[in-house]
């Protein structure tokens, strides 16, 4: 069926990156947040959330982060220490977490922990190892699988693969059948719009799958 609809064309390389990164950021929404914990190569502790987050394999069970270069083209202190050490850590995002995450966001140097000036409770694995995001309810402990770069220069961003080698639930949620889901009033996540918004996933509904006919 024809539509009697107009469109108007918008290419991309003939704007500045960032106007482009606000409009796609505008519609391509909500979008998951995934609060990382990572370990330098000196030992320093890192956390901050980043919102091109998802599911992209799940037998094994593998999640996919894009992490875009500073302004000035250099790399994110997150994906340095997964590129250095090769495990992470990744959290949720809930409604009752998502100020101390914001503020985890700020950039922060190297030498500056997170965990500490966002005041997020957290639980150590050892020396060696990222720590688990305590505020978080839902930790999937990572593994890098690749990382693969898309371009160079500032707004070029990196995908990351990661496999899911261990999920830790909190105590307080142990009460659900975690094999059938969590229920989203439990997880309580909140996703990522543009510019300085955000939503929560309250306002839900349901649409069954369609049979094959």
């Amino acid at each position: 069926m024809n539509n009697n609809k107009e469109f108007f064309s918008i290419r991309p390389d003939e704007h500045f990156w960032g106007e482009i990164y606000h409009f796609m950021n505008s519609v391509v929404q909500p979008r998951p947040i995934a609060w990382i914990s990572t370990l330098s190569g000196k030992g320093m502790f890192n956390l901050a959330p980043f919102s091109y987050f998802n599911i992209c394999s799940m037998n094994p069970p593998v999640i996919s982060n894009a992490i875009f270069y500073n302004r000035d083209g250099s790399e994110k202190d997150t994906l340095r220490n997964i590129k250095t050490t090769r495990k992470y850590v990744v959290g949720n995002v809930s409604f009752e977490n998502v100020k101390n995450a914001n503020i985890s966001s700020a950039p922060f140097g190297s030498e500056i922990d997170e965990f500490s000036e966002a005041k997020v409770s957290f639980i150590d694995r050892g020396s060696h190892e990222p720590r688990l995001i305590a505020d978080s309810p839902v930790n999937f402990v990572c593994e890098l699988n690749q990382t693969v770069k898309l371009g160079e220069g500032p707004g070029v961003g990196t995908l990351v693969l990661g496999n899911v080698k261990e999920i830790m639930l909190s105590k307080e949620i142990s009460n659900i059948d975690w094999k059938k889901g969590l229920p989203p009033e439990i997880v309580k996540n909140v996703g990522r719009m543009g510019a300085d918004y955000y939503t929560k996933t309250a306002d839900l509904f349901q649409l069954g799958r369609p049979n094959k006919k």
